[in-house]
């Protein structure tokens, strides 16, 4: 984490969970003397990606089966490893200048495109912003279970406890809550499995499990699949994550390690989550604890995560803002808290929009995954080689064409209605957004 935390300190501009670098113009060189070994790189991109979206893979194994699942778990893997391969070799080899995904995609295609993609990137910030607040919500509400109390109050609660943390300006200040936050997330996994493995009377036979998908139209089918794309988001960061290496030159041995290690605790989560609650297991996994501390505590441990996460997206995004509408690093502090303010209601007002982890998880992988992941590394690529007047190997071109032009448009389009059509079914089941829900 103090690795990590350095370019953070140094840019105000990049996040431990959700977040990237934008301004290029922000972006400081780490000095030689402070980069990190490519072991410490692995851990830094293992840190940034794995987040909550591991907590409703259980669930999304649960729509998929047993095998479909763990195809899809090991594909994403693979392709998120590719991903990254990909992007190693046009900072490595094209554009060794470019610090961020942002200077990169003005560097390849040109500044009208970079604007979009900034555009987008805030989408995905707020977005999720938005599912740091409902997934403290959900905690709340599993941890202080005998309560009763509805969604929409404890998401005042939220709001109420985080209004102090918006007059923060940079994460320098709250470096040992970050800290702390990427210890809590690990926590969480190994006690919520531990946990689940415990309880003797709710034994997996009495759950009924699947190999193959459970008979579902194909939208139901699909819609989970909108969850691993989620899990495995973040190639965005690994532009600022080769900036800080020793030796860039290295980065396909994190990618490799990086990847293992996620691939392995995503498999190991669903495959287990879904062996001890089967169809039965909830979208937000700690919901299927069984009432006692053992569940208060760790709903409060993913609530402190996600409430540090939440201050961590919007330090970049309320900078960027300020750039864009205001005076940037000049703007008063009354101005600063305002704009986080609005932020934070406007979030708190998402989360009763669209007051359902799963679908939340699956609209921001669907939304914003699919294009960041999946479709503008293969374009950044084609771009590059184009302008040198390279060809593109036989293998590249197979996989970056199947990106592009087959997994990239099948996901975003398919995940998109897969996940609104799954949201309205869920408001026609439990009634429109400010319903109270406890």
């Amino acid at each position: 984490m103090s690795d990590k935390k350095q370019l953070l300190d140094r840019s105000s501009n990049t996040t431990d969970d959700l977040m990237h670098v934008q301004n290029p113009e922000d972006i400081i060189i780490v000095p030689p003397e402070d980069r990190q070994h490519w072991v410490f790189a692995s851990f830094m991109a293992v840190g940034y990606i794995l987040g909550t979206g591991v907590l409703v893979l259980p669930s999304a194994m649960a729509n998929l089966g047993y095998f479909l699942g763990l195809v899809t778990c090991i594909t994403f893997a693979f392709l998120s490893t590719y991903v990254g391969l990909l992007l190693g070799r046009l900072r490595n080899n094209f554009h060794p200048e470019c610090l961020s995904y942002k200077m990169l995609s003005r560097k390849c295609v040109g500044p009208q495109f970079e604007r979009g993609l900034e555009f987008l990137t805030c989408i995905n910030w707020f977005m999720s912003m938005a599912l740091y607040i409902l997934t403290a919500v959900k905690s709340f509400q599993a941890a202080f279970y005998w309560t009763h109390v509805c969604g929409y109050y404890w998401g005042l609660i939220c709001v109420a406890l985080m209004t102090p943390c918006m007059l923060i300006r940079n994460l320098k200040t709250m470096e040992w809550m970050a800290a702390i936050s990427d210890g809590a997330a690990i926590l969480i996994i190994i006690v919520v499995l531990t946990l689940l493995a415990a309880q003797d009377e709710d034994s997996p036979s009495s759950h009924t499990h699947y190999i193959w998908p459970p008979k579902e139209s194909f939208l139901e089918a699909y819609n989970p699949i909108s969850s691993f794309i989620f899990a495995y988001q973040g190639q965005s960061i690994f532009l600022e994550i080769m900036a800080e290496m020793r030796d860039p030159k290295e980065w396909p041995k994190s990618v490799f390690l990086s990847h293992f290690l996620m691939a392995s605790c995503y498999g190991a989560t669903a495959v287990i989550g879904y062996y001890y609650k089967g169809n039965d297991v909830p979208a937000f996994l700690p919901d299927g604890l069984k009432n006692g501390a053992g569940k208060t505590v760790v709903n409060l441990l993913v609530a402190y995560h996600v409430l540090v996460a939440y201050i961590i997206n919007n330090v970049p995004l309320v900078a960027m803002l300020k750039r864009r509408y205001m005076s940037g690093a000049d703007t008063p502090l009354q101005k600063h808290f305002g704009l986080s303010m609005v932020l934070l209601l406007s979030s708190y007002l998402m989360t009763n929009l669209i007051p359902f982890f799963e679908d939340m998880v699956s609209i921001i992988g669907a939304m914003c995954g699919a294009p960041l992941m999946l479709g503008l590394p293969p374009m950044f690529y084609y771009y590059s080689l184009r302008e040198r007047g390279l060809k593109m190997g036989t293998f590249d071109r197979v996989i970056c064409s199947l990106l592009f032009f087959v997994i990239f448009p099948f996901t975003f389009a398919s995940g998109m209605v897969a996940a609104f059509k799954s949201l309205v079914d869920n408001w026609r089941e439990n009634g429109p957004p400010f319903t109270c829900m406890s």
